[in-house]
């Protein structure tokens, strides 16, 4: 009886980092992973094997790559120098402080459209560049959506079978 508590519970923490995709900087599939290891510990690994939270670890994995590059790749797409992906990583944080939880993605497009004017190019380009930018983080954000849902079903999964 309190198995199907716990199951239903940390259903519905783990189903709260699919939510937490959509807001830049929180680390969804990190929060899932904890959720699915501290599941897996009070049940003392019966429902949750150490193999299949290999598997989950390997969602994670997938997921952090995915952080690291889709904003990269998209502002490198554009054109955007590196001096302008630092400054949009900055702005992405400033963002975050400033109006969160949205502001980053408003910060980043900033950042890397400042520096591209400071860098003297002209507005079609940095708009180009900040335009890139954005691209890779929305897309990044639907891998991650993706990856969140995976991770969730195969939790499921997990549980149930």
């Amino acid at each position: 009886m309190i198995n199907i508590f716990l199951e239903i519970g940390f259903s519905v923490l783990i189903f709260i980092g699919i939510l937490m995709v959509f807001v830049p900087m929180l680390p969804a599939l990190f929060y899932m992973f904890v959720m699915a290891i501290i599941f897996s510990i009070i049940n003392g690994f019966a429902i949750i094997t150490p193999w299949q939270l290999l598997i989950l670890g390997g969602i994670l994995l997938l997921g952090f790559i995915n952080d690291m590059f889709s904003g990269i790749l998209g502002a490198k797409w554009s054109g955007a120098s590196r001096k302008s992906m630092v400054y949009g990583f900055i702005g992405l944080i400033v963002g975050v402080i400033i109006l969160p939880p949205f502001g980053g993605i408003a910060g980043l497009f900033a950042g890397v459209l400042i520096a591209e004017l400071i860098l003297g190019k002209t507005k079609e380009i940095a708009f180009k560049a900040a335009t890139g930018s954005l691209i890779g983080v929305i897309t990044g954000m639907i891998i991650n959506l993706i990856l969140a849902l995976t991770f969730f079903v195969l939790f499921l999964i997990f549980i149930i079978f």
